[in-house]
């Protein structure tokens, strides 16, 4: 079998993603680019003799590499040299895509242009002569709809096949071209610069590059003419114009259906509250659906954990209370999780995430937070861990770390556990508002501790937030299905990892001395010798110990729990809280300290213990003061 890599590179909301899955189907893996602690999406599929190896680059502009996506995709393009390069763009807005498209090709990889979505093309009444672009820009176009179905075949003899005759149309002036000549024939003369595409590099030096700047090291003589970068990017968007007039043909005027729905979407006043209603359809969905599921899970865990105290001695008692029960109360609420990213990704799908994001931005700079910070602080309710991860592409430092210190308050997916075991013991049919209420807070906390930040580092930078606004489409079941996957199994590796370690550690502490009452256990009296510093919030010195192992993993509060809880968590959890000491519990349970996976980014990415540890002792003391103030306005009222 002869071996292929492919790298698929576009701007954002292109439809990369659909293209990617349309060829790798599950055959995909997510890991990190090498050195960087961003995602690396790869995947596999076979092709007649061929194994063919998909590598997904970060959805880009450009790649005049000022962020970290750009240098990802820049460097893998010009230090790994894929096979073939296919550049998705959106066939409804070839003008913007374009510009992409003429730097891959000036980096010398065989490119092959996918023209994408083209529905929405013919429903926008959109012509377009892909002959005629193919001829222009020298490269094979092909026309797919990625998100219904790709003709792999028809794709792949097209971009094997000899495209040595395509034309290629002159995209600079001639005085401009005499300087790429000279400069890359430089290039090609020099040993240490052979193994780099020489127009690209020639280009990219003239332009002031600072990458290719570095490469060359003063060893080349790059003429010196005035404005030479401005007259590369207007001499690539007149050839854009150019081959747009030439090959596209569009109604004078589209009112689309976009339009109409962003017209109310983003409306300046309607837009923030059919946001908060959208989230609070979404949280009482997931929940009142995964209900009857987590408690078909609870059930059969319960019997499960019957079985097993059928074992005699000590074995019995750490698979039926240990294992079972522990590990158990957590996996229950994994219906719970994978609805919440099913529906997160309707959202994602749809093209409306894009139109949250621009909302928030929007209220967000009312906090003096960067509009750009909001990305990494939407991927926060995912996992904070990964979220603080993409602060790299933050361009200020104290911008950078202030969204690092904030991320911790958006509420991750760990916590979720909690929130949904309190709220179906305490709140019933109120349940899914519970979380919802407490999501939002997690919002207004978040903006908050910015504003203090901000002040406190007397940051005055801001960065606008530069977001893509696809049109709104139908999401796929495969799409959602990949989506959803995705996100969710991290949860359950973590079941089968941190999660079932800490049980067997708590019910190790639980049951030594071995035949002592649970009350004399080591954990009650580590549980004990705290308890009195956390009985002003209501918590007992089971709670104690619970936000104690929670610390590491929050979804371990649940288990540390559960571990005491005999089979039955809902009804324990109403022997030692109360609806008021509960939803105190949940606001702690946001609040408090970020998990040891947290803290440690939080130190890779600062290059210092100080930062976690600031955090630490910022998020306690503040959990323990809003948890107190809470209750005691709580029981007042009441």
């Amino acid at each position: 079998m002869k071996e292929i890599t492919i790298a698929l590179i576009g701007n954002p909301n292109v439809g990369k993603t659909s293209f990617f899955n349309a060829l790798t189907g599950s055959h995909q893996y997510v890991a990190n680019w090498p050195g960087v602690t961003v995602e690396k999406k790869t995947g596999f599929f076979k092709w007649k003799d061929y194994n063919v190896k998909v590598v997904d680059l970060p959805g880009i502009y450009t790649l005049n590499a000022r962020s970290i996506d750009e240098r990802i995709a820049r460097d893998f393009l010009i230090n790994e040299r894929p096979d073939l390069v296919f550049n998705v763009v959106d066939g409804t807005n070839l003008k913007r895509n374009l510009y992409l498209t003429i730097q891959v090709i000036e980096t010398g990889v065989k490119t092959i242009l996918i023209l994408n979505q083209m529905d929405e093309v013919k429903n926008l009444d959109i012509k377009i002569d892909t002959r005629e672009l193919s001829k222009r820009l020298g490269i094979p176009v092909i026309e797919t709809i990625a998100t219904k179905s790709v003709d792999i075949d028809s794709i792949m003899r097209s971009a094997l096949a000899d495209s040595s005759r395509q034309i290629r149309y002159e995209i600079y002036p001639k005085e401009l071209e005499d300087i790429f000549s000279s400069v890359s024939r430089e290039i090609q003369n020099d040993e240490n610069l052979k193994k780099y595409p020489s127009r690209w590099l020639a280009i990219s030096v003239i332009e002031g590059d600072n990458f290719a700047k570095g490469l060359v090291q003063n060893r080349l003589v790059v003429p010196q003419e005035k404005d030479v970068s401005l007259k590369i990017a207007k001499a690539r968007y007149d050839f854009i114009d150019s081959v747009v007039k030439q090959i596209e043909q569009r109604p004078k005027e589209i009112w689309t259906i976009t339009d109409a729905l962003d017209h109310v979407f983003t409306h300046k006043i309607l837009g923030i509250p059919i946001f908060i209603s959208i989230m609070w359809m979404i949280f009482e969905f997931t929940f009142s659906i995964s209900t009857p599921f987590s408690d078909l899970l609870s059930t059969g865990f319960s019997d499960l954990g019957n079985y097993a105290h059928s074992i005699p001695g000590w074995a019995g008692s750490l698979i039926g209370d240990g294992l079972i029960s522990g590990v158990g109360s957590v996996l229950t609420f994994v219906p719970l999780i994978f609805f919440l990213f099913f529906s997160m990704g309707i959202l994602e799908d749809s093209g409306y995430m894009s139109r949250a994001a621009f909302l928030i931005d929007r209220l967000m700079h009312r906090f003096k937070l960067s509009g750009r910070a909001f990305i990494p602080l939407l991927l926060g309710f995912g996992c904070n861990a990964s979220a603080i991860m993409t602060t790299r592409t933050l361009e200020g430092e104290k911008e950078r770390l202030i969204s690092i210190l904030i991320n911790p308050f958006t509420t991750c997916s760990a916590r979720l556990p909690i929130y949904a075991v309190i709220s179906a013991a305490f709140f019933g049919a109120f349940g899914g508002f519970a979380i919802f209420s407490i999501y939002m807070i997690s919002i207004a906390v978040a903006l908050s501790m910015a504003i203090i930040f901000n002040f406190i580092m007397k940051n005055k930078e801001t960065t606008p937030l530069i977001i893509e606004m696809p049109r709104y489409k139908t999401p796929t079941a495969k799409g959602l299905a990949i989506y959803t996957w995705s996100r969710g199994k991290h949860f359950l590796k973590k079941a089968g990892g941190i999660i079932l370690g800490a049980t067997v550690v708590v019910w190790l502490l639980s049951n030594l001395p071995f035949n002592a009452p649970i009350q004399d256990s080591l954990a009650a009296q580590m549980g004990k010798a705290i308890a009195p510093i956390f009985k002003p919030l209501g918590f007992d010195w089971h709670v104690t110990l619970a936000l104690i192992f929670g610390g590491i993993a929050k979804e371990v509060t649940v288990t540390t729990l559960g571990t005491f809880a005999n089979g039955n968590l809902e009804q324990f959890l109403g022997t030692i809280l109360n609806p008021v000491s509960a939803y105190a519990l949940m606001l702690f349970a946001l609040l408090y300290i970020p998990c040891v996976a947290t803290q440690a980014t939080m130190k890779m990415e600062t290059g210092s213990y100080k930062w976690p540890i600031f955090s630490v002792v910022w998020s306690l003391s503040l959990a323990y003061a809003v948890t107190f103030l809470f209750e005691k306005i709580a029981y007042l009222v009441i």
